[in-house]
Formats: C-alpha cells, sequence, structure tokens
C-alpha cells in the first residue's frame, strides 16, 4: 500500500473539496433548468413503481 504522507493527505482532502464545491455549483445548476413534462411524468410512474414493489412483501 502507498504510504500516505501529510503533503499527499492535504493535497487529496483539497481535491476533494474543490470537487465537491463544483459537484455542488453544477447540482444547483441543473436545479435552475426546467424539467420537460414528459420526464416528470416517466420519473413520477418510476416513483410510483419503486415504492409499490417496495411495499409487497419479499418472495422467497
Amino acid at each position: 500500500m502507498a504510504d500516505m504522507t501529510g503533503s499527499n493527505v492535504d493535497a487529496k482532502t483539497v481535491l476533494g473539496n474543490k470537487v465537491s464545491g463544483k459537484v455542488a455549483h453544477l447540482l444547483a445548476a441543473i436545479e435552475k433548468e426546467p424539467v420537460p413534462d414528459r420526464l416528470m411524468q416517466l420519473a413520477l410512474e418510476l416513483q410510483k413503481a419503486l415504492n409499490e414493489k417496495l411495499d409487497q412483501p419479499a418472495r422467497d
């Protein structure tokens, strides 16, 4: 296994923070985008189907 030096850990932490910040920025931008009606309908159908599946008793 690679030896984790202090500077290596710090560099990974900085990179992780930068990536997290970029992801958060992109998610915020995506949330502002309008959702087409058909996509929303499909998402609701999927959610309903998943909820129905979770409500069914497990089969042996």
